[in-house]
């Protein structure tokens, strides 16, 4: 896809790609991108690793839940109650109930939950649009996991692990970045994953 193209022009040509997917190919590419990551030490040794429900064809990584081990615990992410549109995070398991927040997107209800914020977090499989071969994460433009993880810029804060969850085709050469972007870590697809940070395996 040509590196031409705005980040509107490319969100607008990705989502209608995404979409247009059918259910039982975004099922087979995410599935195939989940047997590349659990191989990983980057999954086999974190902890809490936050993941999140998709929605409008993104690829899908909650069949992580099948491969964790007893130790793990997951976190979906929940739109701050103090509107400052930072993300914190909340376990997920069967018991966890639902509602829709303000982007009509299922978040768990607070009540009775584990929460924890980004910096207690080991792995984070993060949502995007498009990503690119420097570990560029285009997302859906509010900024949300940018500031959350905004303390990544320095560098004693190497945790958390941030890994992007895409199919192949949302790999693009060159994203044009902002300032206050938050790059990937690694990213994963049905293709493999890719090392942009030190992440010895």
């Amino acid at each position: 896809m040509s590196t031409q193209l705005s980040n509107h022009e490319l969100r607008k040509q990705l989502r209608k790609q995404r979409s247009s997917l059918a259910q039982t190919e975004q099922q087979q590419l995410s599935k195939q991108a989940i047997q590349h990551l659990i191989r990983q030490r980057i999954f086999r040794s974190a902890r809490n690793i936050a993941l999140y429900l998709p929605v409008r064809g993104e690829a899908d990584p909650r069949s992580l839940l099948k491969f964790a081990h007893p130790k793990q615990r997951f976190f979906l992410p929940v739109l701050s109650l103090s509107h400052n549109s930072h993300l914190t995070f909340v376990e997920w398991n069967l018991q966890t109930r639902f509602r829709s927040n303000r982007f009509n997107i299922p978040e768990p209800l607070l009540a009775g939950r584990r929460i924890l914020s980004p910096r207690q977090l080991d792995l984070v499989i993060t949502p995007l649009v498009a990503f690119d071969q420097q570990g560029s994460r285009l997302g859906m433009g509010g900024g949300f996991y940018d500031r959350s993880f905004a303390f990544k810029r320095y560098p004693k804060h190497s945790k958390p692990v941030l890994l992007g969850f895409a199919y192949p085709f949302q790999q693009i050469e060159r994203l044009k970045c902002q300032d206050w972007d938050i790059g990937l870590d690694a990213s994963c697809t049905a293709s493999g994953l890719i090392f942009y940070t030190d992440l010895k395996n």
